[in-house]
């Protein structure tokens, strides 16, 4: 994006207090040991704190005398608490004569309320009133505390910096007691910079106060800024333990969890909360239902009219559409309260990297350093997107410039623990690609792995019409919690076996998957196509679609079948309108929802190149890289409306279903496949073997079947059942009715594996294989049955279907010995030296069990491939261990010969 911001816009943004500070205003203190429990401050007390608002104001209201001032702060807190900040302020007002600095407290509970009804001005108004009559040492903790956040919001950061200092001294001095006060100095701590004080602070005042519900919040907040989800729940869930009802923990858990429910329930308790409008947006927002988003945000900022994180959403949003008057509007609001704020900047950047959007998140992360050199979060975004883009020396130096300064961010740290993981892996190039994994996947995955990325670079290259940028940066990680953090910044990345991000792919290694690593790679530049043609704007739902689409054109055994699960998600009335497909993965709530996402996905792009041909798929990806409204791209390209489209789609799976013509019981459970498709899961018939005896779930599924003979988990639940009663007779017509029902089933087991299961124990190793290779046809993840049959082709010379099955064994299990040593023994029969002394060098890596012998077979290997030096070498070192092993001797001499034969040439 050119001509980004201007110079003036630069200036603009300014740091307000950490986000969720102003959302935790409504606390309370415990009321001091002398005063009654019957008196009005106490019963309010204890009313507020159990989200009796209305009561508690009530109550506090009564106060008089010396509870007077006391009385009207915890009326207005409630008040406030209920959204009713008209009233809250009124009460403030009434009390105060013309001198602010006579009720300090009440004071600054005034322009805390003020504030949040976006009055900042007036309530910097107050403060400075408050601190000008009783000077900086004479001016109550809080006072000076929501002062300096109301400087830094201002844009008079270095203003701010006195008065925090004075807080933090005077704590150290030993002048700050109360809980309450506490939480302000870590408040103060935390912006000052001091991240690791702020936490200790928190944790003083929550220990000193365990009901301290404002301290609980901000400390959640903290942690949430600095992506610790784990932690910030904590301390939300501490806060809701005591008070249900407290609206800014509610909010702080929804941002966590996105759980519109929290957010509905905060509302209804105060139905003027800005902060939990502005993040309902948000969820709205990321689920495409824009409208409704855009409903809240107007509230807000009808309540509000400086709410900063309502305007940056509004702003992203418009960025990301390229409606730039709207963002400069939204930009041109913020800087009338709150010049050069560089968080709304960096809003807009995480908006945009949220989106997969990565080079206008760089800008926008730059010009928010730009706009405040000491906003380190900005160094965070700035980075974690650069090493999106593959710009990793870049990335890694302002990450460390944000760790050295903020080292309580989890993000920093743990991509740049990764970095360290990545020095130690090996760089490796094809013409399109460069790789970094372990030196151990050096060895044993790049063989297989660099022929297989420049298929599918030559393949789906030509096929799309469209050539990505390259080289493209593939990064395979040995352990899972390294790839997620890679990733993701955090070590939980759920399901997913790879990410792609439009010129950076991350995987897992096959040495810890149970998956089709190939299917995986394919699946995850198929996403480098589709994305880079649209510069990255192409939405989840159709660019995974795709991927899951391609699986099954790169290879005939790749990629879904899930018929049942196609049946019974039409029976539940399970698929989605197009508009809300997108929302399906951004809101889904278990790993199921978003497996059923991909699968819905990848059928709609089924049924578009099937109805409409690959010319118009194609052409809905271009017209994603324009921006326009859906509504308008599907009119152009298949000259229907989404409705239409949508009812289109709807009459194809029901054909779809009625070919199939299984019956699927409500009691089956989804079981054709994991990880989005990437793997095995067991099926549901392992669950009720467990709940019944042999003979009731005979009974049972017998009964089934009466009840419906096209009951195919029925019949296959039967077959083994009777399999493991070693009923082979009937456990075969169980089987085989099972596998007419559904040829194409992949679940595990399935019925032609346990049909040669049957026939091995029988002894008929023709039926047994048969039945393997049924089973292969359906089955990318089953490496074992693979290695049976490449062996039986070796067996009868049948090189070409022994190479075939090897290779599917080397797609699921690079790591398998067995595998190695099989296609060392094809290379060897059929005279393939190069490729024999590949697999010998692999075996050795992978420390066979007799490395004296594998040696020996390499050394004989390097002989066969003219590489004397490099026999000589390996049999020595094998006759260091075994120097009567004769073999070795044998070629130890042969080596000698050829470097003499060599020395004669």
């Amino acid at each position: 994006m050119t001509n980004l911001l201007t110079r003036s816009m630069l200036l603009t943004l300014a740091l307000m207090l950490p986000v969720g500070a102003a959302l935790a205003q409504v606390t309370e203190t415990e009321p001091p040991a002398d005063i009654s429990i019957d008196s009005p401050l106490y019963r309010g007390e204890e009313l507020l704190q159990t989200g009796s608002y209305a009561a508690a104001a009530e109550i506090f209201q009564q106060a008089d005398g010396l509870d007077r001032n006391p009385g009207v702060i915890g009326a207005s807190r409630a008040l406030a608490a209920m959204g009713n900040l008209q009233e809250a302020m009124r009460i403030c007002e009434n009390l105060i004569d013309d001198d602010h600095a006579d009720f300090p407290l009440v004071s600054t509970q005034l322009a805390e309320v003020k504030r949040m009804a976006g009055e900042s001005a007036e309530a910097l108004s107050i403060l400075e009133s408050v601190i000008d009559g009783l000077g900086v040492q004479g001016a109550p903790v809080r006072t000076l505390v929501q002062y300096a956040g109301l400087l830094q919001f201002v844009g008079r950061k270095p203003e701010s910096y006195v008065l925090l200092e004075e807080v933090v001294d005077r704590y150290n001095d030993g002048l700050v007691f109360s809980s309450p006060d506490v939480a302000m100095v870590a408040l103060a701590s935390w912006m000052l910079d001091r991240f690791h004080d702020a936490n200790s602070l928190f944790q003083e005042a929550t220990r000193a106060d365990p009901r301290n519900l404002e301290a609980h919040v901000l400390w959640g907040d903290l942690f949430l800024e600095k992506y610790n989800e784990g932690e910030a729940e904590r301390s939300y869930a501490d806060a809701l333990e005591i008070n249900g009802r407290f609206t800014p923990a509610l909010v702080g858990m929804a941002k966590i969890t996105g759980d519109e429910r929290a957010l509905q329930r905060a509302l209804a308790i105060n139905p003027n909360s800005v902060p939990a409008m502005e993040i309902l947006g948000r969820i709205l927002q990321r689920s495409g239902r824009e409208e409704e988003a855009v409903g809240h945000f107007s509230r807000a900022l009808n309540l509000n009219p400086e709410a900063l994180g309502v305007l940056s959403a509004l702003a992203s949003e418009a960025a990301m559409e390229e409606r730039m008057a709207d963002y400069a509007l939204h930009a041109a609001q913020v800087e009338a309260f709150s010049p050069n704020n560089p968080i709304f900047l960096a809003d807009v950047a995480e908006h945009f990297g949220g989106n997969y959007r990565f080079t206008e998140a760089v800008e926008y992360a730059r010009a928010a350093i730009e706009a405040d050199p000491q906003y380190w979060r900005g160094y965070t975004l700035l980075g974690s997107n650069l090493i999106r883009l593959g710009e990793e020396a870049e990335g890694r130096a302002n990450l460390e410039i944000g760790f050295e300064n903020d080292p309580f961010n989890v993000l920093s740290s743990n991509l740049l623990t990764v970095f360290d993981t990545l020095e130690e892996y090996a760089t490796l190039e094809s013409e399109h690609f460069l790789v970094h994994m372990s030196p151990r996947d050096a060895r044993i995955l790049w063989p297989y792995m660099e022929a297989m990325l420049e298929e599918a670079w030559d393949r789906l290259v030509e096929k799309w019409d469209f050539e990505p940028e390259y080289p493209v940066l593939i990064e395979v990680f040995e352990n899972t919690q390294d790839f997620a953090v890679r990733s993701v910044g955090l070590p939980d990345i759920g399901p997913l076996v790879g990410i792609c991000f439009g010129k950076v792919v991350t995987l897992i290694s096959p040495d810890t998957l149970s998956a089709n690593w190939q299917e995986i790679a394919w699946h995850e530049f198929s996403h480098v196509i589709t994305l880079q043609m649209t510069g990255n704007r192409i939405p989840r739902w159709l660019s995974e679609g795709i991927s899951v689409w391609e699986e099954r054109e790169g290879r005939p055994y790749w990629g879904r079948r899930q018929g049942l699960d196609l049946v019974r998600a039409a029976q539940n009335n399970q698929y989605l309108p197009i508009s809300e497909l997108n929302a399906a993965f951004s809101g889904a709530r278990s790993n199921a929802d978003l497996g059923f996402a991909y699968f819905q996905s990848y059928l709609v792009v089924d049924y578009i190149e099937e109805t409409y041909g690959f010319e118009r798929l194609r052409e809905l990806v271009v017209q994603y890289g324009l921006i326009k409204e859906d509504s308008e791209r599907f009119r152009e390209v298949f000259d229907v409306s989404m409705n239409q489209f949508d009812a289109g789609f709807r009459n194809w799976i029901d054909r779809r279903v009625a070919e199939i013509n299984v019956h699927v019981h409500q009691e089956d459970l989804p079981d054709e496949g994991e990880g989005h498709g990437h793997g095995i899961r067991e099926n549901s018939s392992a669950i009720l073997s467990e709940l019944y005896n042999n003979a009731s779930l005979k009974q049972y599924m017998r009964t089934r079947l009466e009840q419906n003979p096209r009951d195919f988990m029925a019949h296959l639940q039967l077959g083994i059942v009777l399999f493991k009663e070693e009923s082979f007779l009937e456990a075969r017509e169980a089987l085989e009715a099972a596998h007419e029902l559904l040829p194409s089933y992949s679940g595990y087991p399935s019925p032609p594996l346990v049909m040669s299961q049957i026939y091995e124990r029988e002894g008929n190793r023709e039926e047994q294989h048969r039945w393997l290779e049924i089973l292969l046809e359906n089955l990318q993840h089953d490496d074992q049955s693979a290695l049976i049959l490449a062996e039986a082709a070796l067996e009868r010379t049948d090189f070409e279907r022994a190479e075939y099955y090897i290779d599917r064994a080397l797609q699921v299990d690079p790591y398998e010995s067995d595998v190695h040593a099989l296609r060392a023994r094809l290379a060897d029969e059929t005279g393939n030296s190069p490729l024999a002394v590949t697999e010998y060098e692999i075996l050795l890596e992978l420390e066979v069990s007799d490395p004296v012998e594998a040696r020996t077979s390499l050394a004989e290997a390097y002989m066969r491939n003219d590489q004397p030096a490099a026999a000589k070498q390996q049999v020595l070192e094998a006759l260091e261990t075994a120097p009567s092993y004769l073999r070795a001797q044998q070629v130890l001499l042969q080596s000698l010969d050829g470097n003499l034969a060599g020395d004669e040439n």
